[in-house]
């Protein structure tokens, strides 16, 4: 049983999820756990490699069964009129009736040996014309006869060993491994970029509520100060920027309410419900608390040790070095053995003779031969084991590349993460002040001592302190859903949302079989 079998029944119970519809709140709010069970749900890429990885279950399986014994039987009955020359210019046309049962097994085994068995019985009754149209026909038989055969067939070069006879079940192996690896690397990925668009839209959610709030107040602001005006306490001109601020909020809530709308849809896409109908999706949870304590060394010898596209790429590897091992055999030098040996029993109108004649062993005839055949030339073979061993090594060098790029794409997250994390104190400081400001600045205007400018230099502060507070809490927690998915960690960090669903048969309704 493979190491990766249980990860991967847990994306197989996905398959079984029974909720058509998008479950949200009252509030139509989505959780993070329901867009991951609705992903895995209807994301047909997860769904292929699922199959995928069904598939090469069933080439193992096949290969395992691949020196099964066969067993073979035959029967046939057979009339025949042969013409045959009988004295100086005359033919007759003698008759023969055949009835001929037979049945075998053969037996192949990983060394390239072949052995047989088989037996079969006839009865045969002859008729001729008598010779120059005296006495009535000639008729012999029935004669009863028994055939045993053994066969052993044996290659000794090409096709030889179990190195090539088991090869084909060794790459099925390596193959369905490689499959497993690539159907955990696809769940892991459906889930970073489901939680990565899910996090993006709760961002762009708090973005229009902060910008609504700021709207809010400066239409409160702008209201008070053209009461102002009209008392006479404030001049036009000095109530104009509250005008100007509540104009740029009014441009900012429409656009941002695009954005909402566009990340709506990107999660909606990624969850597969591209074509639902109903209101717009929103995030109902808030960004999880993420430590990071994590140490830069630790991190990249967990994700070289962990990742699944890491751990693909070495299987392919296996089966370019055992590809590369087997290759051109079937170009080598032959030389083969082939022995038999039968015995035979004929009995004249009893059956009983032929088996008492074949049980005595006393009609045993044995046969062997070598057989060798070689290429004149080499050319085509080498050509062969060039290209298996070149494969090989572009494996390697894949493999290599995908280290390096594995590493710097850890070290980029890890420090993602962590500036993250530094920017959201720093922010949370920075709105704390923010607010105050703009709070002081609001009072110092109704008490006549500030200018409009000023409050809306420390409203426009405060709104943009706290877009940054949010900006900083969404990129912790994806900085943090990169690290989980290069290590190969996040399928685990969501196990409980996959042992929620009741596993069901992986079925196949397009199948169809070959015509």
């Amino acid at each position: 049983m493979s190491d990766y079998s249980p990860k991967l029944a847990a994306l197989a119970l996905c398959l079984a999820l029974c909720r058509p519809a998008i479950a949200q709140d009252a509030a139509g709010g989505l959780s993070a756990h329901g867009a991951v069970e609705i992903a895995v749900k209807n994301n047909p890429s997860l769904h292929i490699a699922l199959l995928q990885q069904e598939q090469a279950r069933y080439a193992v399986e096949a290969e395992e069964a691949l020196y099964d014994p066969i067993f073979s039987a035959n029967g046939t009955l057979a009339r025949n009129r042969t013409p045959s020359l009988r004295g100086a210019d005359g033919t007759i046309v003698s008759e023969s009736d055949i009835v001929t049962l037979g049945t075998g097994l053969r037996k192949t085994f990983a060394t390239g040996t072949t052995v047989g068995a088989n037996v079969s019985g006839q009865r045969r009754v002859s008729r001729s014309p008598p010779l120059y149209n005296q006495g009535g026909d000639n008729a012999v038989g029935p004669a009863y006869s028994l055939v045993g055969t053994l066969t052993l067939s044996q290659p000794f070069l090409r096709g030889y060993g179990t190195t090539l006879g088991l090869a084909s079940l060794r790459v099925a192996r390596l193959n369905r491994t490689a499959s497993q690896l690539a159907a955990l690397q696809s769940g892991s990925q459906l889930l970073h970029d489901v939680l990565t668009d899910y996090w993006e839209l709760w961002y762009s959610t708090e973005a229009v509520q902060i910008i609504q709030a700021s709207r809010d107040l400066a239409k409160t602001l702008e209201e008070q100060a053209h009461q102002q005006v009209e008392s006479g306490t404030l001049a036009n001109v000095d109530a104009l920027p509250f005008a100007t601020q509540l104009a740029e909020q009014e441009e900012s809530m429409v656009q941002q309410t695009t954005d909402q709308r566009q990340r709506s849809l990107a999660l909606a896409l990624a969850i597969g419900q591209a074509g639902r109908t109903g209101p717009d999706l929103r995030s109902a949870d808030i960004p999880p608390e993420v430590s990071t304590d994590d140490v830069m060394g630790q991190a990249v010898d967990d994700a070289l040790a962990s990742s699944y596209e890491l751990k693909r790429l070495q299987a392919q590897l296996q089966v370019a070095q055992y590809q590369a091992k087997i290759a051109g055999d079937a170009l080598r030098p032959a030389l083969n053995l082939d022995a038999s040996l039968s015995a035979q029993g004929l009995g004249n109108r009893a059956v009983s003779p032929a088996f008492e004649q074949f049980g005595k062993m006393e009609a045993v005839s044995a046969q062997v031969g070598l057989t060798f055949e070689t290429p004149v030339t080499n050319t085509r073979r080498n050509a062969q084991i060039q290209s298996a061993l070149l494969d090989a090594h572009i494996t390697e060098k894949q493999i290599e590349s995908a280290r390096q790029i594995l590493r710097s794409d850890v070290e980029t997250a890890l420090a993602r993460r962590n500036a993250a994390k530094r920017r959201l104190e720093l922010a949370l400081v920075t709105e704390k002040v923010a607010g105050q400001q703009a709070e002081g600045q609001r009072g110092k205007f109704l008490a006549g001592t500030a200018l409009a400018i000023e409050v809306q230099k420390a409203d426009d502060s405060h709104r943009q302190a706290q877009l940054r507070v949010q900006r900083a809490r969404v990129d912790l927690v994806e900085g943090e859903l990169d690290l989980l998915h290069l290590r190969g960690k996040l399928l685990e960090r969501y196990s409980d949302v996959l042992k929620q669903m009741t596993p069901t048969a992986l079925t196949l309704d397009d199948a169809r079989e070959p015509m």
